[in-house]
């Protein structure tokens, strides 16, 4: 009886010894417990929103780190700065603006074509240069500085006459735009023939600064009609005529005169440009027999076609140039014929 009574007390002191375990184990989590019950009654459940704003002040609270603006109560407020950041985005004491996209930036003192800006304020002043830019800028120097650009008001004269208008008529028909150059028929002696891309008067057309209507026609179809010049609407007709019209032994232009009055009667063509704004023009033969007179009825194609960009050309003077530099004399007689005003 001893021995069965003295095992029966040591389990029932075991159990009150694990009563008492869990029932403090019981009362310490219940306090936590109760008051996230509490807290989750008053809060709505299945907020991802609230659940993740609250991890993200927890872990911001267990970093160290500061809350943004937002979660400090001031919607819309400024960002902070970090002074570790590897790189600043905007420098309130930077010496130039910086231009997102642009690949080149320019400064120096007094460039640009707005407002003056102080030469001490000049480094402030950015400028873009875009490659992809369709017009080339131009700087005006002053006539001391042009050696150093490569124009200077000494250079060297051109070696002749011919190189001289050659080069001009490259440089300023190289720089119209294509919207700019005009459409130009050009007719052979016999009427209505026009002529081949392959021919000398084709590149003519093209080194006038013009494009050839024609220049799609098989050498067989050249012969054309009132109906597809009208149709092609020219912004310059070039007729060619014999030397009993034009040339070195004409000195009239009543025979001229009597061409362009055909010309103007041709069915349909009251509405082409060319007739519009008078810019038919009639060519002696000769000018076809040489280069120096080839250059100068280039020369006459052009200003016809553009007037304003050879305004300071006199064809007039122009022919007397090649002629005597190539024969030793002066040339006589009437070469080309144009109502067009400013063309001398």
């Amino acid at each position: 009886m001893g021995m069965r009574f003295r095992r029966f007390l040591l389990a029932v002191l075991v159990l009150c010894c694990l009563l008492l375990l869990c029932g403090c184990r019981t009362r310490t989590s219940g306090i936590g417990q109760g008051k996230e019950r509490e807290n989750t009654a008053s809060e709505p459940q299945g907020n991802p929103a609230q659940e993740k704003k609250g991890a993200a002040a927890s872990s911001s609270a267990e970093s160290g780190e500061k809350p943004d603006a937002e979660e400090n109560g001031e919607p819309g407020g400024p960002t902070r700065e970090n002074p570790d950041a590897d790189r600043k985005e905007y420098d309130e004491n930077g010496r130039a603006e910086v231009a997102p996209g642009t690949r080149h930036l320019l400064h120096e003192e007094g460039e640009g074509t707005g407002a003056p800006v102080p030469d001490n304020m000049a480094e402030t002043s950015a400028h873009q240069k875009n490659d992809l830019a369709e017009e080339t800028a131009l700087q005006t120097v002053a006539a001391d500085e042009a050696d150093a650009m490569g124009v200077a008001e000494e250079g060297e004269e051109a070696e002749s006459a011919l190189t001289y208008f050659t080069v001009l008529l490259q440089d300023r028909t190289g720089s119209t735009f294509e919207c700019q150059r005009l459409n130009a028929y050009w007719e052979t002696e016999e009427d209505h023939v026009t002529v081949h891309k392959t021919s000398p008067e084709h590149t003519l057309i093209l080194s006038a600064g013009c494009y050839d209507v024609s220049s799609r026609l098989l050498p067989e179809n050249l012969q054309v009609d009132d109906g597809w010049i009208a149709r092609k609407n020219p912004g310059v007709i070039i007729k060619i005529v014999d030397s009993r019209v034009l040339g070195s032994r004409v000195s009239s232009e009543g025979a001229a005169e009597s061409v362009y009055q055909q010309l103007l009667r041709r069915d349909g063509w009251q509405a082409v440009d060319a007739v519009k704004n008078s810019r038919i023009l009639l060519l002696s033969r000769e000018l076809l027999e040489s280069p120096y007179l080839q250059t100068a009825a280039a020369v006459i194609i052009a200003k016809t076609a553009n007037p304003a960009l050879f305004s300071d050309v006199n064809l007039k003077e122009m022919l007397q140039m090649l002629g005597e530099e190539a024969t030793g004399m002066l040339p006589s007689g009437i070469y080309y014929y144009s109502r067009q005003e400013g063309l001398p």
